[in-house]
């Protein structure tokens, strides 16, 4: 833990924040004993700088680079991106008098401003005023004003979007999103011998490995084992990475059906576009059928060439990041592996409605 990376941090909130402290002790090092986490100082100054109560605060400045990661600030969620991982932004007012909202967004399909929070005992219609635009029949919903955005720019009243069918805090990707929730890693029985012992050592290794940097111990099965419909309880609601294809995968169609993109024996297909070849790694994320949180992470290839260069793929290392979909082509002597294709699934988790680079 360089302190380069403290100074850097220091130097950067000095550009703009107006309070906040910084201590350096010299030679110290990453830990000086229990006085570095217990420092006097330091609750002290967290007493000093209590929040406020919901109720009386009249502003929100908010800014994210991921709702699944970071998305609500006081009485105000950002549910949905309209460019994924691109800052996201909120800069609002509340006029409990006028019973106002009124501000500007960026980058912001959905928001959900948290009524009850910020006027409490309050009924009836708002007024809502987002990007110069008033938004008509602002009237709370279980003391919620759920706002959504068009295509065109047009902010209005929406109601709940379904968990499954639309990004938010609850499940909104990258890739490396799908391991949480307890996820369990999932190997293929229902290849080759060749692929099958692939699955398994990969599951095994992503095992350690996740033992090794993230100090957590997961659960390895096989296909057959979780589809047991005797064991249905045991795995509800929990994040499931599935190491092969679909022929070689037995919860291929359970998990992921006829979705937008398929992997198989010699041919990776995303939409209507095939790519051909059993030197291709695919790496994608989609929510998991009958679950309002869980994801499916897919570590695919479409045969040996293809499966071995997922071990180049370092997805558990600190600072590496894939999108919602990545796939490459494995490389030979005279040249490196390349993408073929990398993107993001739209906010309905559609492919015409993402963004997405390809190349031929």
């Amino acid at each position: 833990m360089p302190v380069a990376q403290a100074r850097t941090m220091r130097e950067q909130l000095a550009t703009f924040h107006p309070d906040f402290a910084y201590y350096e002790r010299p030679g110290a090092g990453h830990w000086w004993g229990n006085e570095c986490v217990d420092w006097p100082p330091l609750f002290a100054f967290l007493r000093e700088h209590a929040t406020k109560p919901l109720d009386q605060l009249r502003r929100v400045d908010f800014v994210t680079m991921s709702p699944a990661v970071s998305a609500r600030s006081d009485w105000a969620t950002i549910e949905a991106q309209t460019q994924a991982m691109k800052p996201t932004a909120i800069h609002l007012a509340f006029d409990p008098e006028k019973r106002r909202f009124e501000g500007a967004t960026e980058n912001v399909a959905r928001l959900t401003l948290d009524v009850a929070a910020a006027a409490p005992g309050a009924s009836g219609p708002f007024e809502v005023a987002l990007d110069g635009q008033a938004v008509a029949g602002a009237t709370p919903d279980g003391g919620r004003l759920r706002l959504a955005r068009s295509k065109d720019g047009a902010w209005s009243i929406q109601d709940a979007p379904s968990p499954l069918a639309h990004k938010g805090p609850h499940r909104a990707g990258p890739f490396k999103e799908a391991f949480h929730h307890r996820f369990l890693l999932v190997y293929g029985t229902a290849g080759t011998p060749e692929e099958n012992a692939w699955s398994l050592a990969r599951a095994r290794f992503d095992a350690e490995t996740f033992w090794y940097r993230g100090n957590g111990s997961v659960d390895v099965i096989a296909d057959v084992a979780f589809l047991d419909p005797a064991r249905a309880d045991e795995f509800r609601d929990r994040s499931v990475i599935l190491y092969g294809h679909a022929e070689s995968h037995a919860a291929w169609g359970p998990l992921l059906g006829d979705g937008p993109v398929r992997v198989g024996r010699g041919v990776a297909r995303i939409g209507d576009r095939e790519v051909a070849g059993d030197d291709l790694a695919c790496l994608f994320v989609r929510p998991r059928p009958g679950s309002d949180v869980a994801s499916v992470g897919v570590v695919a290839g479409t045969g040996m060439k293809g499966l071995r260069l997922t071990a180049t793929l370092p997805y558990f290392v600190s600072g590496t990041g894939f999108p919602d979909l990545t796939l490459l082509r494995a490389g030979d002597a005279d040249r490196p592996p390349r993408a073929v294709a990398a993107g993001y699934f739209g906010e309905d988790w559609g492919l015409e409605s993402g963004e997405f680079a390809r190349r031929d």
